[in-house]
């Protein structure tokens, strides 16, 4: 299948990117050409085992991050109820800094133990939400509960950076969640949390602008009780 030495180029290539290396130097970490690095960036050729446990051990990930394809389900979105194969959430935040809503993506592993899921966070993703042009990656896990689903990531390119994230289950099953989202921020580098919004579909600008601005009675709630506190009715 042509598709899964494609999906481990482009993890390769991700990885790579966030790691600052150049195809030259990561060609000479592991004794490859460029031309053969871009080869398996680009799928053109398979990798064998041996040197799929070279480049992982180069990029710092396991081999298990690089061969995550899963065929693909017949159920393309997770709700909270019911996890797919491998699927995907849309989230969404406002970051005031810059004046815009930044796109993310969830993927979700189907297969979990114990309620456990794997879970991959792709964070500030273009117009077209690919998540292998993503600014930032965390890897880690979900696990759903009867009122809320629990997430824990670590930041691939920054292992300092441990983030969390609580969503509330909406009342019908095939809407939104609304959540809060806690790691760090970049420049400066201090910890941060903001309001969040993880969808199953993708949400239009009128409607996220609506929902994930912080209205005058949050800011009341904020200053009463001196913590911030999101649910699904502010």
């Amino acid at each position: 299948m042509k598709e899964i030495p494609i999906h481990v180029g482009n993890r390769i290539r991700l990885y790579r990117k966030m790691k600052h290396l150049t195809i030259e130097s990561f060609a000479v970490m592991i004794g490859k050409s460029k031309a053969t690095i871009s080869k398996y960036e680009t799928g053109d050729i398979s990798i064998d085992i041996e040197t799929l446990f070279e480049i992982a051990q180069a990029l710092g990930v396991s081999i298990n991050q690089l061969v995550d394809y899963e065929m693909p389900s017949a159920e393309e979105h997770i709700t909270p109820e019911h996890p797919g194969s491998k699927s995907r959430l849309y989230l969404y935040f406002y970051d005031g800094r810059k004046n815009r809503i930044v796109k993310n993506v969830i993927e979700v592993q189907g297969k979990g133990e114990n309620g456990v899921h794997t879970a991959s966070f792709y964070a500030d993703l273009d117009e077209d939400f690919n998540i292998y042009k993503c600014r930032y990656m965390y890897q880690g896990k979900m696990q759903k509960y009867d009122s809320f689903t629990n997430f824990t990531f670590e930041n691939q390119n920054n292992k300092i950076e441990k983030a969390f994230l609580y969503a509330i289950h909406p009342f019908s099953p095939a809407g939104h969640m609304v959540g809060l989202f806690s790691g760090l921020s970049t420049q400066p580098i201090l910890p941060v949390s903001f309001k969040v919004i993880i969808s199953p579909y993708v949400m239009g600008a009128d409607t996220l602008q609506q929902e994930l601005a912080i209205s005058k009675e949050q800011l009341k709630h904020i200053k009463k009780m001196n913590m911030f506190v999101v649910d699904q009715h502010n």
